[in-house]
């Protein structure tokens, strides 16, 4: 079975991170395993008073430990960082951990709605740009890439005028690139632009758009294009189940009042995530 590394927080109430990546990416017959940046007891959308450990000082012990035995990875898939420090020790450390195929995902978590996240800011966004570089796959929101690009920010489809110049920066390091939010039209549509550095494919890719702003979005996008490209999937094929699903999970979610805080209802759609790579499976 291939291992996919989730280097991401814990948040311990709310669900984002690493508590929807690693179910969603076990659920499409993928072992996950953790590589943990932070520790909360919840996340920060909306709690006052959370509490949070840097992890960054046990990071080296648990990767020196995983060295000690030479456990390699077929993907790493990396989120939420704490700081600038982790961004540097990740620069060295992913290179032992991928397995000579393996694919290093990068989830650029920093800002969203055109500012930065607290406790993230320009100098932030600089160093990101360099880490963006080593990686095969990039999924950036429309304000996180013109931060890392220092490009003009717009939201959605009005945000594409930017997308050749990211483009040409992805061709540049020979990696992919999926752009998110970048198919909200205003009109009830939402989605994701795509480039595909192997097969040179890009487009944009929508479905319908379900009212409102929900935490643990970009984590459960992000997871299910992980689990569905590294079991063979085209990238393509990859955002298109993401952009897909993630309505159908804000729309089963929102009978759930208190779901601001709790999260989305993600479970509701594990069994067709299994399903969908089991069928792909199938056919290969």
């Amino acid at each position: 079975m291939k291992k996919v590394l989730i280097v991401h927080d814990i948040s311990c109430y709310g669900k984002c991170s690493t508590t929807v990546a690693l179910p969603i990416i076990s659920s499409m017959e993928l072992a996950g395993v953790l590589l943990p940046t932070a520790l909360l007891s919840t996340h920060t959308a909306g709690f006052k008073n959370y509490t949070c450990l840097d992890l960054s000082k046990e990071m080296p012990k648990i990767v020196e430990h995983w060295h000690s035995f030479n456990l390699k990875f077929d993907a790493i898939y990396v989120g939420y960082l704490g700081g600038i420090d982790q961004i540097h020790y990740l620069k060295e450390t992913i290179p032992t951990l991928l397995s000579r195929e393996g694919k290093f995902y990068l989830d650029p978590v920093m800002a969203d709605n055109g500012e930065f996240y607290p406790a993230f800011n320009e100098d932030y966004a600089k160093e990101m740009r360099a880490l963006c570089d080593m990686a095969d796959v990039i999924m950036p929101n429309q304000t996180e890439a013109s931060f890392i690009y220092d490009l003009p920010y717009q939201e959605g489809i009005g945000g594409l005028d930017v997308v050749d110049t990211l483009i040409q920066e992805a061709k540049s390091h020979q990696q992919s690139l999926i752009l998110t939010g970048a198919g909200y039209d205003d009109q009830g549509q939402t989605g994701a632009y795509y480039y595909d550095n192997e097969s040179e494919e890009q487009g944009l890719l929508q479905d319908r758009f379900v009212g409102g702003r929900f935490h643990g979005t970009g984590d459960i996008f992000g997871s299910i294009v992980v689990g569905v490209h590294v079991n063979g999937a085209s990238l393509k094929d990859a955002t298109q189940l993401a952009v897909k699903t993630l309505p159908e999970m804000i729309e089963h979610s929102q009978m759930n009042e208190n779901v601001m805080m709790d999260g989305l209802d993600f479970e509701k759609s594990l069994g067709d995530l299994s399903m969908f790579v089991r069928q792909l499976k199938q056919t290969k």
